[in-house]
């Protein structure tokens, strides 16, 4: 008699993150970036980062609200949105998911207060140069603080500096928890390791700012009454970006030095792993996404506007990318299997790519959302105030 003898070679489910998750990772460590590069004004006092400063809040705000709906997405039903706050409580202290919805909540309210009182004095002239509902409108906007003397500028200053002192610690941890989140899957060898917040924060601010020298000559260049991209505070950017490509180079080659040749697994799945990913990893990711930006930032190339233009494009994109290849990358490590999962998002329906273009889009209407109803420099402010004035 024959006998059938059947081996299970297999346990790990076929179910994983799709492409939402590196696409909110990169939209949430972009938000904290854009707050961190406001903080440098309101906070430190470094005047060379205030014309920036307002528009650079701003964008924070937009990418924080964006960035939930990839995982609203990835729930695949969206009621399942209610179980993050009804359950798991009980393990809050020792649960970065519990920390994640608690910070996801405290932190765009932050920003939108931070942001009223930063433009407090743009909403009571507004306030002064409207009636009926619309003054009612700007007057909750000023928070019931209407008047303009040197006293309530200077609780304006106070309350900001508050604000974004506490928000940048609020902000790092808005990121720092998703890196905690791999960090804590002991069984994926690509991620466990303490390192994981500290790289996720650093290549944060490598796409945020790459984000900022992207944004910010569009909107100067073509939402403004001169026309005029203001050059050195983007030459100023393409440095402080070499700076933080230096850390960020520095912390990945301390996560590869440790987990590459000290894994701890039967086969070393991770060497094969990026032995397979050689050149995307070497030659994209490191050389043409960090390096040779880098190189940029430090020289008198940064001073070439269309070249840094296009460095925050490919910084931006190249940060996108390892967000892929840490999070889609380490769920095809085997860990009860003998190969290699694979894993290719579909065109349309949940979890599609069609959903993500659908993400940025809606990202893209809040940008122009905010942008027109806020004033994202002075420039702005007095062309508001203007057309303000004269419709009165």
């Amino acid at each position: 008699m024959d006998t059938l003898i059947t081996t299970l070679s297999a346990i790990t489910p076929d179910r994983i993150w799709g492409i939402d998750i590196p696409n909110y990772f990169w939209f949430t460590g972009s938000s904290a970036a854009a707050f961190i590069i406001s903080s440098f004004a309101h906070v430190f006092g470094m005047e060379k980062y205030k014309p920036i400063a307002g528009f650079s809040l701003l964008m924070a705000l937009v990418l924080l609200i964006a960035a939930p709906l990839n995982l609203i997405d990835d729930l695949s039903q969206p009621g399942r949105l209610a179980n993050f706050f009804l359950y798991g409580w009980e393990n809050f202290p020792t649960s970065p998911m519990k920390w994640g919805v608690l910070l996801l909540m405290a932190y765009p309210i932050l920003i939108f207060f931070e942001a009223l009182v930063l433009y407090r004095p743009y909403f009571v002239k507004k306030m002064n140069f409207n009636k009926g509902i619309k003054r009612k409108i700007y007057s909750l906007l000023s928070l019931g603080r209407t008047q303009l003397n040197s006293e309530e500028t200077a609780k304006d200053h106070k309350y900001g500096f508050i604000l974004g002192s506490v928000g940048i610690p609020l902000a790092l941890c808005v990121h720092g928890y998703t890196g905690y989140i791999l960090g804590a899957v002991h069984g994926n060898y690509l991620w466990s390791t303490p390192l994981m917040p500290i790289l996720f924060l650093a290549s944060a601010m490598v796409s945020g700012t790459g984000l900022l020298i992207i944004l910010i000559p569009i909107f100067q260049k073509f939402f403004t009454t001169q026309r005029r991209v203001d050059k050195s505070i983007i030459a100023e950017l393409a440095k402080l970006l070499a700076w933080f490509i230096v850390i960020d180079l520095t912390i990945r080659a301390l996560w590869l030095s440790f987990a590459i040749p000290f894994g701890n697994e039967p086969k070393n799945y991770l060497l094969e792993f990026f032995t397979m990913h050689f050149n995307i990893t070497v030659y994209i990711e490191y050389i043409l996404c960090l390096i040779i930006p880098m190189i940029i930032g430090f020289s008198k190339l940064r001073h070439n506007l269309p070249l840094v233009f296009i460095t925050g494009i490919v910084v931006a994109m190249g940060v996108w990318l390892f967000r892929w290849s840490t999070v889609i990358g380490g769920q095809t490590i085997p860990r009860s299997m003998p190969g290699f999962l694979e894993y290719s998002p579909h065109m349309i329906g949940q979890g599609s790519i069609t959903a993500i273009i659908a993400n940025w889009l809606f990202f893209i209407a809040l940008v122009c959302l905010v942008t027109s109803l806020f004033p994202w420099d002075e420039e702005m402010e007095e062309h508001y105030n203007e057309k303000g004035l004269n419709h009165e």
